[in-house]
């Protein structure tokens, strides 16, 4: 299993803006690059759940970005365990004309994970190119795939047609021997049948003339909404775990070298603190690289000896090291299959669903996630938060991680800032997160260039600009809690024209300024789909002191606003030789349906409108 790839960092100044990037806004019609015509996919199912899966898939292009995406089809196999035989592949073109594509547009290789690094596999991709395909044509391929052992989570099927395009035709059609148990459950428009004939159990599922759903930003997962049909062979849920424990309780066995290692990692503690320092080892010392070279790596880790030699490994390695570590000391841990993104809602049937293995400790009811380098013991962000988990144990068994909430996820960002008599401002910003909010902190640290290019590159998005550079804990430490601390200065931030000036409460050194809100934002204020977001309590505090015959002659109104979404307020308060500006957003939850929408954007609206509001400077005499 490997870690998903689509987290979401709040801090980055590069994450937040592709945030901003790749999605339609809500309401917005869908830009048709091509039409799915048809996917047939049928599957004859033998007694030992082998299979032969014949898959159609007929597509008409219909833009230049859509010749792009659809001159060539791929199919990504396991020659361990399968074959893989292109039967048919041609264009036609809207004159009537069929073009072949011949041997020497077929191409088999290996796949792109077992070129580089963090992923490394045997399996192969098959690739045909298509001739001549320009707007108009239609490409036809016909795959054959053959299961020639039985795979080890048994026979699975999930039909997805792609939102993102219309489709004429989808359907799928399983065959199967009667006395075989099969499970299905559809969703969201598929027609399903089933019957018995000749000893063969037959499900079919067929769903026609779908229309494109272009994605919004920041939504969850289509799996949350999208027509589906699913299929397995698995009795329910639980036994994912159990069959998980069985494949990875032998490999979580402790060696004397990782006893000795354990031993000496706890220094003397027990209990949860000894699992914190084991925690914090692992995190720290094995690196995320996943190696799959058998078609079952993705379900079964490797020897924890071996991970803690070669000191790289995937989830599955990370967690099955800490498992016999903490075994050698007596503590208790299970493996929690969850799936790390953005989809909210379990999957209408109990099919493999998951992504990602974090550990749990049943002694203490603590999940961690010792895969991700920058997350503390005591966190699990907001893709993990609120899951459904599959725990491995001898039965397996069912359970959830805790939901978000405001209070596990605090942002403080205080800052002192001076302006000089010309108009040049000076200050120092000191940020704390939370436990939950430091690891993309951390992350924002460690991968920057440098800590002056992380800073300039913040001050660069903000109206006053500057120059500066962090100072930060060691953002490598887990120990601890991470803090960050910049010095910036801007000249001409404050302009003044005749004896006054007008400007907005500097943003300077903040890693999540209100201005990032706006990634949430729709332009019509409507949305078709629930929105995935951070729980948070974020606090921003503001000291600015003026020159001497400087003095603030115009502060805006105080701000309190509170509905269903959350709360934000704003005091500006005059002091000595200055003013302090004191800012608080909380957001309530999560997750918010496409009806609740209004209410969030009526919060982060309080938010932006109060952080465009102007400061008014006069001189004095």
């Amino acid at each position: 299993m490997r870690s998903s790839a689509r987290t979401e960092s709040v801090w980055a100044v590069a994450v937040a803006a592709a945030l901003l990037l790749g999605a339609a806004p809500a309401g917005a019609e869908a830009t048709i690059h091509a039409r799915l015509d048809r996917l047939i996919r049928t599957y004859d199912v033998r007694p030992d759940l082998t299979w032969v899966e014949t898959v159609v898939i007929d597509t008409t292009v219909m833009t230049q970005r859509g010749v792009r995406e659809n001159e060539r089809g791929s199919y990504t196999f396991y020659p361990k365990n399968q074959t893989l035989e292109l039967a048919e592949a041609w264009v036609d073109q809207p004159d009537g004309e069929r073009l072949y594509a011949g041997a020497s547009a077929r191409f088999t290789r290996p796949s792109e994970a077992a070129q580089n690094a963090p992923g490394f596999t045997s399996a192969e991709t098959t690739t045909v190119l298509f001739p001549q395909v320009h707007e108009g044509s239609r490409t036809h391929a016909l795959w054959r795939v053959t299961q020639t052992t039985p795979g080890l989570l048994g026979f699975n099927v999930e039909m997805l047609p792609p939102p993102e395009m219309p489709v004429g035709e989808a359907s799928v059609t399983i065959t199967a021997p009667a006395d075989l148990p099969l499970h299905w459950a559809s969703r969201g428009g598929f027609a399903v049948s089933e019957h018995t004939e000749a000893g063969r159990h037959i499900i079919a599922a067929r769903i026609a003339d779908t229309v494109a759903d272009e994605p919004e930003r920041n939504m969850v997962d289509e799996t949350d909404f999208a027509p589906l049909f699913l299929a397995t062979s698995l009795p329910e849920l639980s036994e994912l775990g159990a069959i998980y424990f069985r494949q990875s309780q032998p490999k979580a066995a402790p060696t004397p070298e990782i006893a000795a290692l354990a031993a000496r990692v706890a220094a003397g503690q027990t209990g949860l603190a000894a699992a914190q320092a084991v925690y914090d080892w692992v995190a720290a010392n094995i690196r995320y690289v996943a190696v799959y070279m058998d078609p079952n790596d993705g379900w079964v880790p490797h020897p924890a000896a071996d991970v803690l030699s070669r000191g790289y490994g995937d989830c599955k390695d990370h967690v099955v090291l800490m498992q016999a570590m903490l075994t050698s000391l007596g503590i208790r841990s299970e493996p929690a299959l969850i799936e790390q993104g953005t989809r909210t809602q379990d999957l209408p049937l109990w099919i493999p669903q998951f992504n990602h293995v974090i550990v749990y400790l049943p002694d203490y009811g603590q999940f961690a996630n010792p895969t991700n380098p920058y997350a503390r013991f005591d966190s699990l962000d907001r893709l993990l938060a609120g899951r459904t988990v599959v725990l491995a144990n001898e039965h397996g068994a069912v359970s959830r991680t805790a939901p978000a909430r405001p209070q596990d996820n605090i942002y403080t960002m205080s800052a002192d800032l001076t302006v000089a008599a010309g108009g040049h401002l000076a200050g120092i910003s000191t940020i704390v997160p939370s436990a939950n909010l430091e690891a993309a902190a951390r992350a924002a640290v460690t991968q920057a260039l440098s800590p002056r290019d992380l800073a300039e590159r913040l001050l660069s998005a903000t109206p006053e600009g500057g120059f500066g550079v962090f100072e930060t804990s060691d953002p490598r430490d887990l120990t601890q809690p991470f803090r960050m601390t910049g010095r910036w200065h801007s000249p001409h931030a404050v302009t003044f024209d005749g004896g006054e000036a007008f400007f907005t409460v500097p943003v300077g050194l903040d890693l999540d300024p209100a201005a990032h809100l706006r990634a949430l934002l729709t332009d019509n204020g409507k949305r078709r789909h629930a929105l995935l977001t951070t729980a948070r309590d974020y606090r921003w505090t503001t000291v600015l002191h003026l020159p001497e015959g400087v003095a603030a002659a115009r502060l805006p109104h105080d701000v309190t606003f509170e509905n269903d979404a959350g709360s934000y307020s704003a005091e500006y308060q005059r002091g000595g030789a200055g003013l302090r500006v004191i800012r608080r957003l909380v957001i309530g939850r999560a997750l918010f349906s496409a009806a609740e929408d209004a209410a969030l954007e009526a919060l982060i609206y309080a938010a932006l409108d109060d952080a465009r509001a102007v400061l008014g400077l006069t001189r004095t005499p």
